[in-house]
């Protein structure tokens, strides 16, 4: 069968909130002036299939908005990616999945969310269908997902490789009882790609080669695992192993880094690029979006991705 699309996001989709810089909540009714107050699709599909769009994919989003006024603004910002939104649901009596995010001078920040639609999104057997007729399918935001996670996710990844599709995933809210739902998906997915922070909270070590280890054995066929400033590691089933160190740039927020790192390389394995090139475009991607303000900050095309991955410094973590 001939992929319709490049991409397929099955997952959360919600509308972040930022404002910079906070360094500090107001105490009572009082006033703090911030720079920018930016809204912008995010969540662990939202934040992985813009990035993915910019970079040329031919993308499509299978995932959940409520029937407010957020709804309309995510579903719309989405298409004018290029991103075919015609399988996004709308759960009705319920607010579109949201986040406000006051963003610290550093770049970190805190997350005040409200769970909404997302958490009440099953993927249904016709969109599952149409997901599944992409070259990629991944599956973002294991273990925040109440309808979804443990049989539809296995559901979902089960006929995604029997339709020939490369799988991957990511999770989020990494706490050991996630890894109930995470471990049978395994021999299910050919890329896994979390955190250091993620893989810590759920193996119990800090080392990226253990953790990446400990979910090949599992079943996975490799894992790309982000390490904040110190970059990424990657590891195959086959015994591949190298690391792709970080870009030097001037952070001013890192909310949507770790998704824009996904999709980008999601990208690089649609494009059928060799793995050290698909990490290197996601850490270029990653590094862009840590300039700007939300997921896919200061994002624009795949021509301006690897020009910028083959010319910034690369950052010095001996001093």
């Amino acid at each position: 069968m001939t992929p319709t699309h490049d991409v397929s996001v099955c997952g959360t989709y919600i509308l972040d909130i930022l404002g910079v810089p906070v360094t500090e909540i107001p105490p009572g009714g009082s006033r703090l002036f911030v720079d920018e107050i930016r809204l912008c699709v995010a969540g662990t599909g939202g934040g992985s299939i813009v990035p993915a769009a910019r970079l040329g994919m031919r993308t499509m989003a299978f995932g959940a908005v409520g029937s407010d006024e957020k709804a309309d603004w995510v579903i719309d910002t989405m298409a004018r990616d290029g991103i075919d939104v015609s399988c996004m649901a709308r759960i009705a009596d319920c607010p579109t999945s949201a986040t406000i995010l006051p963003i610290r001078p550093d770049g970190s920040r805190p997350a005040i969310h409200a769970k909404g639609a997302s958490r009440r999104w099953r993927i249904s057997a016709e969109s599952q269908a149409r997901a599944c007729q992409a070259k990629v399918v991944h599956l973002a935001g294991v273990g925040s997902m109440d309808r979804m996670d443990g049989a539809p996710s296995l559901e979902l990844l089960r006929g995604a490789k029997a339709a020939g599709c490369t799988t991957t995933l990511d999770l989020i809210m990494a706490q050991r009882e996630v890894l109930d739902h995470l471990l049978p998906l395994m021999p299910y997915v050919d890329y896994f790609l979390p955190s250091i922070d993620e893989t810590e909270a759920l193996v119990g070590s800090k080392d990226p080669a253990e953790c990446a280890r400990f979910f090949i054995e599992k079943g996975a066929g490799a894992c790309a695992i982000t390490l904040g400033a110190s970059g990424s590691f990657v590891m195959t089933r086959e015994g591949r192993r190298f690391s792709v160190p970080a870009f030097e740039v001037p952070v001013r927020d890192t909310s949507g880094c770790g998704d824009a790192y996904s999709g980008a390389f999601i990208a690089g394995l649609a494009m059928e690029w060799d793995l050290p090139e698909c990490a290197k475009l996601a850490t270029a991607t990653g590094a862009i979006v840590a300039t700007g303000l939300g997921s896919g900050a200061n994002l624009r095309s795949l021509d301006d991705t690897v020009r910028a991955m083959n010319t910034l410094p690369v950052k010095d973590l001996s001093t």
